[in-house]
């Protein structure tokens, strides 16, 4: 047991000796390398685009239920028609945002709004764009990964971001698509209320028309939805939602892109284990007494 271990260490303390002789020998290559990606570190950092986020965060109200309105008379309506539920006047999902924002309407909307870029230039996004943005991929792929919509469940915040190579244009396009996003669902709420109100409309009709029911419950009906229906021409009126602006969206002071220490060590640190690399395998070429385990 002795004997073995003896050969092991001394197996070792060959091993190590090879590879220090190694290092030692081939510290050109190494250096070589390790200042080859140095430089390359220096040209990634100066060829690439400086990108900056502004972010906007928002609270919206995520449902509605009226407690006098079309929901006061859900079991009413449902003695006249069991298929009948109106009890859904929430207006669109925080999840949704994001598909609010892949339509035509809105890609539209964000090309055509002026920016204000940091040379104090106005211009349409498109414009800016076209001469600072050009992807391959096409532009609405890039606006997609761009703008981005990240709703959070559990305390009902939507974070509006954008992403672009100049701070004031990045704050410019968050704030123009949250000012979208909020009008979008304004509308949406009042066209609901709108259709709750035709709905009424119509149902009053058909219920005067229904002559298979019984009289009382028709007069009891008719006299309920009458009642809603002023009350929704009212809420027409007041139906706007709720949305908290917590935080309107800021020229970003800082790029987004990692800082240049972390490029430079990263670069230092792979052209150091090529160059490792580079020398053993050198010299396993040359040397085949030189085993490395």
């Amino acid at each position: 047991m002795t004997h073995i271990t003896e050969e092991n260490n001394e197996y070792w303390s060959i091993s190590l000796s090879s590879i220090f002789a190694v290092l030692q020998k081939e510290y050109k290559i190494i250096l070589l390398s390790t200042l080859f990606f140095l430089i390359i570190s220096s040209v990634y950092i100066y060829i690439t685009p400086k990108e900056y986020i502004s972010v906007g965060k928002i609270m919206p109200e995520v449902s509605y239920k009226a407690s006098n309105g079309i929901a006061g008379i859900n079991q009413l309506l449902k003695k006249y028609n069991g298929n009948v539920d109106l009890f859904n006047t929430e207006i669109t999902s925080p999840e949704l945002y994001p598909e609010i924002l892949n339509t035509t309407d809105f890609y539209d909307y964000i090309l055509n709004k002026k920016v204000t870029t940091s040379l104090n230039k106005k211009m349409s996004f498109k414009s800016y764009y076209d001469l600072n943005l050009k992807n391959k991929a096409g532009i609405i792929q890039d606006i997609q990964n761009r703008i981005v919509i990240n709703p959070v469940k559990k305390n009902n915040m939507v974070f509006v971001t954008a992403k672009m190579q100049d701070p004031i244009v990045a704050a410019d396009i968050a704030n123009f698509t949250m000012t979208y996003l909020i009008d979008y669902i304004t509308k949406y709420r009042t066209e609901k209320s709108r259709q709750d109100l035709r709905f009424l409309e119509n149902l009053i009709k058909n219920v005067e028309e229904d002559s298979s029911k019984n009289e009382a419950i028709k007069n009891e009906i008719q006299n309920s939805l009458s009642a809603s229906v002023i009350q929704m021409k009212i809420k027409i009126q007041e139906d706007t939602p709720t949305i908290q602006v917590l935080q309107k969206p800021q020229i970003p002071a800082a790029n987004s892109e990692p800082s240049i220490p972390k490029v430079f060590t990263g670069f230092i640190l792979l052209g150091l284990c090529i160059g490792v690399a580079i020398a053993f395998l050198k010299n396993y070429k040359l040397d085949t007494n030189i085993v490395i385990k």
